[in-house]
């Protein structure tokens, strides 16, 4: 199960799930308020949380590093998504916890004034999908941190080919490296 590609699966569906349902409607509200006048306002999800896109895009980076590279930066990163799926999946728990604080934001944001204004919400699902979201970047950051110490980092195919020593160099190669094959002929003379 803490399979690199087992990892990354997940913290894909969970960062593809984040993000579109971050696109769409979360919550919707009707506002009591004289110059609203009773007006219904929606919220989407990357406005009533806006720490969930983010978290989701440091979330996919992380774990793509988490696979990829050495030990060190590999537990960093492992622990960076798990604290990324924990932001997102946190974000859309506090909204459905409290919906009307999107919607009074939102109606704040309207008609430029502050204080409280009486709201009435309905979530929708779509909120639901980004907590299933964040639960899949949550569980592929915890994956992560545990196939850690398993993983290698890439194989030695992606290496660059080491310099074999070569008895003689042409005056071009030794050009290209930045040796100049001139200065050598000046001091001779």
């Amino acid at each position: 199960m803490t399979s690199k590609r087992n990892v990354l699966l997940l913290g894909a569906l969970g960062v593809l799930l984040i993000l579109v349902a971050s696109s769409r409607t979360w919550v919707n509200g009707t506002v009591g308020d004289a110059v609203l006048q009773n007006a219904q306002l929606s919220v989407s999800g990357s406005k009533a949380s806006p720490a969930g896109v983010a978290a989701a895009l440091v979330g996919a980076a992380a774990i793509v590093v988490a696979v990829t590279t050495g030990r060190v930066a590999r537990w960093v990163a492992a622990v960076l998504a798990l604290l990324s799926g924990l932001l997102a999946l946190g974000g859309a728990i506090w909204l459905v916890q409290n919906p009307s604080a999107a919607v009074r934001s939102r109606a704040a944001s309207v008609t430029g004034r502050t204080g409280h204004v009486a709201v009435h919400t309905s979530l929708t699902f779509w909120v639901w999908i980004g907590v299933f979201g964040g639960v899949l970047l949550t569980m592929a950051g915890a994956l992560c941190i545990a196939g850690v110490r398993q993983w290698s980092g890439l194989s030695s195919a992606y290496d660059a080919p080491a310099t074999a020593k070569v008895a003689r160099v042409s005056d071009w190669d030794r050009l290209s490296v930045g040796d100049d094959p001139t200065a050598d002929d000046d001091d001779e003379a």
